[in-house]
């Protein structure tokens, strides 16, 4: 059922980049900020005692999700834990 989600968002997040007029440059920056959102989170895990690992489903997340999707993934985790 989540892959089924994960799909859904980014099938969404695809035609919102197209929708821009512009989808490369939203891709590249929705993916960097994913990127260092995903940096950012796990240097903090000394702090909080949570640290996402790096695997096809959190890389999706930083890729068409950006920074909200790494977040999401991170508040998740730090609720299930």
């Amino acid at each position: 059922m989540l892959m089924i989600i994960a799909g859904g968002l980014a099938l969404l997040m695809c035609f919102v980049f197209l929708w821009t007029g512009k989808p490369v440059r939203s891709l590249l920056s929705s993916a960097f900020g994913g990127a260092a959102a995903f940096f950012l989170l796990n240097l903090a895990s000394g702090l909080t005692g949570v640290a996402l690992s790096l695997n096809l489903f959190s890389a999706a997340s930083a890729l068409f999700l950006g920074a909200p999707g790494i977040c999401s993934l991170w508040i998740l985790q730090f609720f299930w834990r």
